[in-house]
């Protein structure tokens, strides 16, 4: 009888650790790492080249027009759009092309790409799958802080995407239907900025 308790006893003392050990290393889903990193109370409003969550879009304008005019930041065709172009920071030379999205009277929300310059469909080592993962280790370099994870692709098209929150900063990367681009949302999750007031 006493066997049979000490030998429960070890069963349930071996499945407790299997348990606990499970339980650490099961990785967080993104929607447990946002509400943990709400829960910090931190703000993470710094984007990149002087752009931050909460900067109003007139000072938006204006200092886009400012860095035109050191050569930093370029307009598309149709000048809707914003680029950067990165000569240096990747294996080849990179645009990266963005503007602010939503109805919001302040930046909350951006939405750009990252493309190598001379991608064409026949040349591998400029995919966008290379890219992903330049731009992952990049990205990490620039925001320190979680790492980034695993997500479903938006588009269900790929396999996967991935995301990193720190605070209320939330950052998305995910590849094009065409593997030619990486598509990068940076979002504020503090969702407290004014919306933009319709006519009336």
């Amino acid at each position: 009888m006493r066997n049979r308790i000490k030998y429960r006893n070890i069963l349930f003392l071996a499945f407790g650790t299997i348990m606990l050990l499970e339980s650490c290393n099961r990785k967080q889903s993104l929607d447990e790492i946002i509400i943990h990193e709400k829960e910090r109370g931190v703000k993470y409003d710094s984007l990149f080249h002087g752009l931050y969550f909460g900067m109003k879009m007139k000072s938006f304008y204006d200092h886009c027009f400012d860095m035109n005019q050191k050569g930093l930041f370029f307009q598309n065709g149709f000048n809707l759009e914003v680029i950067i172009k990165y000569e240096k920071e990747f294996s080849a030379p990179v645009d990266f092309v963005f503007f602010p999205k939503g109805p919001y009277q302040t930046i909350e929300k951006i939405e750009g790409s990252f493309m190598f310059q001379h991608w064409t469909p026949f040349t591998k080592e400029h995919s966008a799958a290379v890219l992903l993962e330049e731009v992952i280790d990049k990205m990490q370099e620039w925001y320190p802080g979680r790492d980034f994870i695993q997500i479903d692709d938006p588009n269900d098209l790929w396999p996967y995407a991935y995301a990193k929150v720190d605070g209320n900063r939330k950052i998305v990367l995910y590849r094009s239907f065409d593997d030619q681009k990486v598509h990068a949302v940076f979002e504020n999750l503090d969702e407290k900025f004014p919306i933009v007031q319709a006519n009336k």
